[in-house]
């Protein structure tokens, strides 16, 4: 009964740790996990029908100092019909590429960026590139992708694409299986 009764609280211990270290985590929403497409959908090859996700959650600095939880990165695999597509960002950080100049002052190859970043309970995904001088000139295109739980538990994402030649919004809700 002595060992029965030490478990129980051990575990009940266990428990209580567990959901503090997950809801100090910023108190931000763990997307891992494996998702299905839960909502009807015309076939359209830049549908995910489902994704799995991976966060990492850091409880300790680089010397193993205790510190306030937080998700570090995301690593997110995209299930299309005929392909997978792997991607990881470190969330917090803005990453991009900026070509050199040509002869004649004008980019020598389109300017991009892409980052990952929380909005309140939110995570958003932005990614962007144009071929002009500056944002929004050129041939450009831009995408937000905006990752929320709804009350049901399942996975909204919002995704935005504005280009130089068509603006689209779609919502998608994704569940678990």
């Amino acid at each position: 009964m002595c060992c029965r009764n030490r478990l129980k609280r051990t575990l009940s211990v266990a428990l209580i740790m567990l959901a503090t270290v997950t809801f100090a985590a910023q108190g931000k929403p763990d997307f891992s996990g494996r998702w299905i497409l839960a909502t009807p959908w015309p076939s359209d090859p830049d549908i995910p029908s489902a994704l799995s996700v991976r966060q990492t959650l850091v409880r300790t600095t680089i010397h193993g100092d205790p510190i306030e939880p937080f998700f570090r990165d995301i690593a997110v695999d995209r299930q299309f019909e005929s392909r997978t597509r792997s991607e990881t960002d470190l969330i917090g950080v803005l990453g991009g590429v900026v070509p050199g100049i040509r002869a004649d002052g004008r980019p020598n190859g389109p300017t991009a960026h892409r980052a990952v970043k929380w909005e309140g309970n939110s995570l958003v995904f932005e990614t962007g590139s144009y071929t002009g001088q500056r944002p929004e000139t050129g041939v450009w295109a831009e995408r937000r992708e905006v990752w929320s739980l709804d009350p049901d538990g399942r996975l909204r994402v919002v995704i935005t694409s504005r280009s130089s030649s068509d603006p689209r919004e779609i919502t998608l809700v994704y569940r678990r299986p």
